[in-house]
């Protein structure tokens, strides 16, 4: 009998044991899930702070009013108010009424906000005889590095090509206007910062070296921070000829218009995967030269030396 309450008494503990085992692997799972979602680096985190220390700086309170921006015999281009919702930027609602006999596409080559080249971003397609809306997009990312926290006017210039064959230019307009209802406050009294080492001052031209640095809101890639103004009647393109970073070429680069009378803060990139490939840790040498360029015929107008960037 004591035998027979043994085996018993052995086969409940087994049973209980295999119960337990059935259910232990429910509780690490969760555990793990929840591991899974890596924090936020110390890099990631200073950028998020950074764009929302500028977007908390940012006055929305302009605002556009119903203005004509832009007409001929075929085209009708209206703006309809600025929205400061969207996460990626402020938008200009545009109408586009199409009077050409064909689909069209209109685009924004260049923009300019507050005298300083900002990236845009418009594409409308507009079928034959009808109106659309769309909007004209600014990168907050752009107007950071330009430290803009107020709209006052936007210029920028309409490209039209057929929907069907984009390499059919139907119409480029000179630049146009947008003033909002700061237009006419009384102006910033910060003057432009153009302090840092000069990289090149001629012929109206100039580049300034503002630092090396990796804080910019969209990259976590260190990178040369670049003021550019351009004081000529014509437009120029700056670019990077060579970037040399601890005396190893880098394939970064910088081309960027800026139209006339008009200034620019851009960066010169350097690639990660380029760092990786040279084993490059930290940055402790930093070369660069530019050219400057017709920016419609690409002729070379001017080029600096290889220039030692203050690191």
């Amino acid at each position: 009998m004591k035998r027979i309450f043994c085996i018993a008494l052995c086969a409940l503990l087994a049973l209980s044991v295999t119960a337990c085992g059935d259910k232990k692997p429910t509780e690490p799972a969760a555990t793990s899930a929840v591991a899974t979602e890596a924090p936020a680096t110390k890099d990631e985190a200073a950028a998020n702070s950074t764009m929302k220390d500028f977007i908390a700086r940012f006055d929305d309170t302009p605002t556009v009013g119903d203005q004509p921006v832009y007409e001929d015999e075929n085209l009708t281009v209206t703006a309809h108010g600025i929205n400061y919702a969207p996460i990626a930027g402020p938008e200009v609602r545009l109408t586009i009424e199409n009077r050409y006999k064909q689909d069209i596409t209109v685009q924004s080559p260049d923009a300019v906000v507050n005298g300083y080249m900002i990236s845009p971003q418009l594409e409308i397609s507009v079928p034959a005889g009808k109106t659309v809306s769309g909007n004209l997009s600014l990168s907050y990312f752009s107007l950071a590095l330009a430290d803009i926290t107020r709209i006052r006017e936007i210029e920028f210039s309409l490209r039209v090509t057929e929907s069907k064959d984009y390499n059919h230019t139907l119409l480029t307009t000179d630049v146009l206007s947008i003033r909002t209802s700061a237009a006419n406050a009384t102006p910033d009294t910060a003057a432009p910062d153009d302090s840092g080492q000069i990289a090149y001052d001629k012929d109206k031209v100039k580049i300034v070296l503002k630092g090396v640095g990796s804080d910019r809101p969209d990259s976590d890639d260190p990178e040369l921070t670049v003021y550019l103004c351009n004081g000529t009647e014509k437009a120029v393109k700056i670019c990077t000829d060579s970037v040399i970073v601890n005396g190893c070429d880098m394939t970064s680069a910088m081309n960027l218009t800026v139209l006339p009378g008009k200034r620019a803060v851009d960066c010169v990139p350097f690639y990660r995967q380029d760092l990786d490939e040279y084993d490059i840790e930290e940055i402790d040498s930093v070369q660069v030269s530019f050219s400057i360029r017709d920016a419609e015929s690409w002729k070379k107008l001017a080029s600096t030396d290889l220039i030692d960037v203050a690191v």
